[in-house]
């Protein structure tokens, strides 16, 4: 960061050195975590292959689309100006783009918390993001959020410095975060309502809404059209009048358990997400932003309370994830600072305890995350394992461990390559509503040729039994096991033969 980038933070030396030692160690916690012998996994997967697809064809893809294209559409850019040798070096590349935009969150947080309170106290705010093990953790995926959250909590700081100029490339970023996911279009409509309640209608406010407006279309526009032509909708404005569909079918039902169990959810992972940092400062935090509440912190209220519902949605419809709730961490740093000035009127020396309060901060998230964090050792061999899975599988029970590593074998390690789910090789079968495995072979043999089995308890019963009682299937054939390797994750993989399975089911 270059002293002039430094001297738009403050003009206090002291200030820039507390800020850039916590945007530093949030960095560094980032990095000293990184999996650098990992290949990415899941969404992360799915962004990279978009990503690289792009890099292929030097346009963007006809067969397929992620619905949020965005974060892909970024990462091409930067895979096409940096040189790397093979596929998991780009893989890396798009984590390390990751974590970097995570800790350039820190940035427009001070910058929000800066502007209802004293820069030392915003320096809190900050630490509760670069050390949140949430975001910490979620920034090592390689998926979307991180953008997300930057282009969200910037837009918002831009907004609020109500200048014409700036408040266009507010919703330029807006735009960008629709882009990215599509719940940025709740961003658009809190940054519209915040608007009018700033401004009140006419023709000279119009002048400026109406650019914003348009900039805002523009941009979003051909994404849309290119989204409709690949996938059959936008993922926008289509998705929103989806959601609000099906709440209203919700509410007029009359059996409410969805929404009960969604609203339910949604009560569950906020309470956990507080631990462990936000649950000493943010609930009194609400209490005394509420108690202090005025024309200003209105506007957060609205912020907050539009960008909640597609949350409450993806909890309406039974998402089992913390991830939808990060795009609010920086309201809840910024509100979380209301405790803290309250706090500080207890004591005399209140540098000392806000250095006590940072210091404190990091220890606990540091201490949270490793409690809760993967065992990468584990990841390791299960990615080891996925690797010697024969060539020859075409159809595979759906196993929550090592199928996700299965998918990056199938993959090119020579870089840029096409892959997308029509092209995959492997199929894998679901084993739900299936009570016993001679019903789920019978009704699954077109497709389904093996079979792999650990201990996991999240396996249906009947193949946690292949696990422990091979013998008792004779027409299983064993083909892998991962005790024969040295491994410490045991997991075995069989051949269904059906011949043997024929003669003896008849």
């Amino acid at each position: 960061m270059t002293t002039l980038n430094i001297s738009i933070i403050t003009n206090s030396p002291k200030i820039t050195f507390s800020f850039l030692t916590i945007f530093f160690i949030g960095l560094g916690i980032r990095i000293y975590y990184f999996p650098f012998d990992l290949p990415l996994i899941m969404d992360g997967l799915d962004n990279f292959t978009y990503a690289t697809a792009i890099n292929y064809y030097g346009h963007l893809p006809v067969e397929w689309t992620p619905i949020n294209n965005g974060w892909p559409i970024f990462l091409s850019f930067w895979f096409s100006i940096i040189n790397l040798e093979n596929t998991l070096q780009y893989m890396q590349l798009q984590r390390v783009i990751s974590i970097i935009i995570s800790s350039l969150i820190m940035i427009p947080v001070y910058f929000l918390c800066k502007k209802y309170f004293d820069e030392k106290i915003a320096l809190v705010g900050v630490a509760l993001i670069a050390f949140d093990p949430r975001i910490i953790y979620n920034s090592l995926l390689g998926i979307t959020d991180s953008l997300f959250i930057l282009l969200g909590i910037t837009s918002l700081v831009l907004f609020l410095k109500y200048e014409r100029k700036v408040m266009l490339i507010s919703f330029i970023l807006a735009s960008c975060a629709t882009i990215v996911r599509a719940e940025g279009l709740f961003l658009f409509f809190t940054l519209t309502i915040l608007f009018f309640i700033k401004y009140k209608i006419s023709k000279e406010i119009l002048k400026t809404y109406i650019p914003c407006l348009v900039v805002f279309m523009l941009i979003l526009i051909p994404i849309m059209d290119y989204r409709i032509e690949v996938a059959g909708y936008d993922g926008i404005f289509q998705r929103g009048t989806l959601g609000a569909t099906q709440i209203i079918s919700m509410t007029d039902s009359n059996d409410n358990s969805e929404i009960i169990d969604g609203l339910s959810l949604f009560a569950k992972y906020l309470g956990w997400i507080m631990i462990p940092n936000f649950l000493i400062f943010l609930p009194f935090g609400v209490i005394l932003f509420f108690k202090h509440r005025k024309k200003e912190t209105n506007f957060i209220i609205i912020f907050v309370v539009i960008c909640s519902l597609p949350i409450l949605y993806a909890y309406l419809r039974q998402a089992q994830d913390t991830r939808y709730l990060y795009a609010l961490f920086p309201i809840f740093s910024l509100v979380s600072l209301y405790a803290v000035k309250s706090y500080l009127t207890k004591f005399t020396r209140k540098d000392l305890i806000l250095f006590l309060i940072i210091v404190g901060i990091l220890i606990s998230s540091i201490s949270f995350y490793e409690y809760k964090k993967i065992d990468y050792e584990q990841e390791r061999e299960l990615n080891e394992i996925a690797k010697k899975i024969p060539k020859n599988i075409t159809g595979i029970n759906h196993h929550h461990t090592v199928a996700k590593y299965i998918s990056v074998t199938e993959i090119s390690e020579k870089w840029p390559f096409v892959f997308y789910d029509e092209t995959r090789k492997i199929t894998y079968i679901s084993t739900k509503n299936y009570k016993n495995l001679e019903n789920f072979i019978f009704y699954s043999r077109d497709d389904l040729t093996h079979l792999m089995v650990d201990r996991n308890s999240e396996l249906p019963e009947f193949l946690q039994d292949v696990y422990y009682f091979e013998e008792k299937y004779p027409y299983l054939d064993k083909v892998y096991d991962s005790k024969d390797s040295g491994l410490k994750y045991h997991i075995k993989l069989f051949k269904i033969n059906y011949e043997k399975y024929d003669l003896i089911m008849d």
